[in-house]
């Protein structure tokens, strides 16, 4: 009776060890890449990196006991940091091409891109037919899905590269270009600073697309990316996801 007992309590010891989410070994570090370039959602201002994917990710990392290395780099830098397995990288787009080099987490956030351009030269912007023969500022190494990154191959329209949102908004505003891609909380900001009152957004955006972290399928961070899903599956179970996006952008006086 007694043994039949101990094996009962084994076997359910055994399937609540099954069942209960994997945490990450202690010493376990995820070293993670961030654009430096795009408020509000990863940038660095004064040796600070900040941003909802900085955040979010330190919050992940912290829920699956694992330590998380952030490191702002240029876009086009981090993108290289990723394809040589050194780090992640958060807040990507998932792509097909990407699928086949990269694993991808759970959905982190979904970002809305919009059409930016000159009150003085509106733009009816009703989708990505519009922008043909348009020169269009887009940031570098971003890829903007793949209908958009499949008519930029084609050169239906010219796209310029930019290290920032900002030094495309000069473009603009000098006439090198006819058009910026933005994110629509990027944009909202820097017009509620009242130092782009000659700019106005295509009320229709064009993509909206969720983003991700993502890992090299070579990388030796890649088992980590399991405890990264679980605990960020965790969080939106119990409501904590949903609450740091609703006080990140209330902080900022943006609407998730």
């Amino acid at each position: 009776m007694i043994a039949s007992i101990r094996r009962l309590g084994l076997v359910l010891l055994l399937g609540a060890s099954l069942s209960a989410p994997c945490r990450a070994q202690d010493g376990d570090v995820l070293t993670v890449a961030v654009d430096a370039n795009a408020p509000p959602f990863m940038y660095q201002e004064h040796d600070k990196i900040d941003g909802l994917y900085p955040l979010l990710v330190s919050a992940v990392c912290d829920r699956a006991g694992m330590a998380c290395g952030l490191r702002a780099l240029a876009w086009r830098r981090a993108m290289f940091e990723l394809d040589r397995s050194a780090m992640a990288a958060a807040g990507i787009y998932k792509t097909a091409s990407r699928a086949q080099r990269y694993d991808f987490s759970l959905p982190l956030y979904q970002e809305h891109v919009v059409v930016v351009y000159l009150r003085q030269h509106p733009l009816d912007f009703r989708g990505l037919p519009d922008l043909d023969h348009k020169r269009i500022g887009v940031m570098a190494g971003w890829s903007y899905g793949d209908e958009f990154d499949n008519a930029r191959a084609e050169r239906l329209f010219k796209a310029y590269d930019g290290d920032s949102d900002a030094q495309n908004l000069q473009l603009l505003l000098r006439g090198n270009l006819d058009a910026v891609l933005m994110l629509q909380e990027g944009i909202d900001a820097k017009l509620q600073s009242g130092a782009y009152a000659g700019l106005a957004v295509a009320p229709v955006i064009l993509a909206s697309k969720a983003t991700y972290l993502a890992i090299n399928k070579a990388s030796p961070q890649l088992p980590l990316l399991q405890h990264f899903n679980q605990a960020l599956e965790k969080m939106r179970e119990d409501g904590s996801y949903q609450q740091l996006i609703k006080q990140f952008f209330s902080s900022r006086g943006h609407k998730p």
